[in-house]
């Protein structure tokens, strides 16, 4: 793989004062000629300490957490899940679909008897079965590795078959609040969805931002709509999905955005940017440690035109797991 993590973290210091002694730049500006070297050797290893496990969320402080609180002009609540279910939603073969099981009825009432239930009395329950990267999910630290290193250079095989995530499962970064901000892709190009394939830049970024008269502020969980769960709704989606390229990982970087979330399956364009295979995974989940979120609904939140919002996520808090399904809320 030519996009390499192995990055000491003495050279990421060097890599950080190197860029604090450069001239500020507007959001959105970027030197082309360094952007491709500057992708290539950024990383958060060691930034927050040798044993970190939370990533860019370490920037999301209770003070801005609070500020966030403060964004709401409605108070509408948007559940950005969408429904689990075996069909109609859009699941890689090898994860298989979900499953909801019964495991009490009414049928079972009688069992109920040795507790004195009287006769018509009983409860239902349910057993599911599901993927931890199932439909709308978030992804742990340690979902994606590269080089045998996960994020912070803690090692693949801290991974076990039998413990899970030693190192940056999820309950480690699977539950926060902040400012979530909108870019509604769609709108700003006129179009219902983003042409499949199509790989999504800083400019564009940039451009959406500033046509929506939208404020960026570090610490902000970034949501990016591309349309493609209503291009799926229609039946006609196929393997390629608009997403980030490598050129939208400095727009992260620029704005100190803590998380990433999309209405696609991978955050990045599929096939991948410069067919490097979960490249942009790489740089931002393993190099960066930013929480990444897909298959978020985002439609409503985009048809009431809610470009800034109260985000919060709840993880389920499966100890070593590698992801987990979710339930994001908006309220605008």
């Amino acid at each position: 793989m030519v996009v390499s993590v192995g990055v000491s973290l003495a050279r990421s210091r060097r890599w950080r004062q190197t860029v604090a002694r450069k001239p500020a730049r507007r959001a959105g500006e970027h030197d082309r000629d360094e952007l491709e070297d500057s992708v290539a050797t950024t990383d958060n290893w060691g930034r927050w300490g040798a044993e970190d496990e939370r990533g860019t969320l370490n920037l999301l402080t209770p003070e801005k957490v609070l500020a966030a609180t403060q964004v709401c002009k409605t108070g509408k609540v948007y559940s950005l899940a969408m429904p689990i279910q075996q069909e109609g939603a859009p699941i890689f073969d090898y994860r298989g679909a979900p499953k909801r099981l019964s495991l009490t009825s009414c049928a079972d009432a009688g069992m109920y008897d040795d507790f004195g239930a009287p006769e018509g009395l009983g409860a239902n329950e349910d057993v599911f079965v599901i993927a931890s990267h199932s439909i709308t999910h978030m992804d742990a630290l340690s979902h994606v590795f590269s080089e045998n290193k996960m994020y912070n250079g803690f090692g693949a095989e801290t991974f076990t078959t039998a413990a899970g995530a030693q190192k940056l499962d999820i309950t480690k970064t699977g539950s926060f609040a902040g400012r979530g901000v909108l870019l509604d892709l769609p709108r700003h190009l006129g179009v219902d969805w983003v042409e499949p394939g199509m790989v999504i830049g800083a400019d564009l970024l940039e451009a959406c931002r500033a046509a929506q008269g939208t404020e960026l502020r570090s610490g902000d969980v970034l949501l990016v709509r591309t349309g493609f769960l209503d291009f799926y709704a229609t039946g006609n989606a196929g393997f390629e999905q608009a997403g980030l390229g490598f050129d939208a990982v400095s727009f992260i970087d620029d704005h100190e955005i803590v998380a990433v979330g999309a209405d696609n399956s991978a955050i990045e364009s599929i096939p991948f940017d410069k067919n490097e295979f979960l490249g942009v995974h790489i740089e931002l989940l393993v190099k960066r440690g930013v929480t990444l979120m897909e298959h978020l609904a985002l439609s409503q939140l985009a048809a009431d035109g809610c470009f800034e919002f109260l985000f919060t996520v709840g993880a389920l808090p499966v100890t070593g797991a590698a992801g987990s399904p979710i339930n994001p809320i908006a309220i605008g």
